[in-house]
């Protein structure tokens, strides 16, 4: 598989996920009307989605150590890395919305 084929895949996941997670925060907002324990779940499954954002940091410092001064990124490839994030943080905040659910 060429890097192209990789990242393609990977955005056709990303929105799967993003997908998934806003059909399912809408059927849960009219099956549990807004009520606390709802936004309790969504609270937590936030929390957890948010945690990514300490993921990305420690990703990109160690590229930064890691990949010497050589490597050059298009602003094409730095959008396509940034739509692969924020669906891999749907995807969390998608299994923390079941999790909790079934939890909770």
């Amino acid at each position: 598989m060429t890097e192209q084929t990789i990242l393609l895949l990977c955005l056709f996941g990303a929105l799967a996920a993003t997908l998934g997670l806003y059909f399912l925060k809408a059927f849960k907002q009219t099956m549990y009307q807004g009520d606390e324990r709802w936004q309790a779940i969504q609270l937590k499954a936030e929390a957890a989605a948010n945690a990514t954002n300490w993921l990305l940091l420690f990703v990109l410092l160690g590229a930064t150590v890691f990949a010497g001064g050589e490597t050059t990124l298009t602003l094409n490839r730095i959008g396509t890395l940034y739509m692969i994030y924020f669906g891999f943080r749907n995807l969390v905040e998608l299994a923390a919305v079941l999790f909790f659910d079934r939890q909770l």
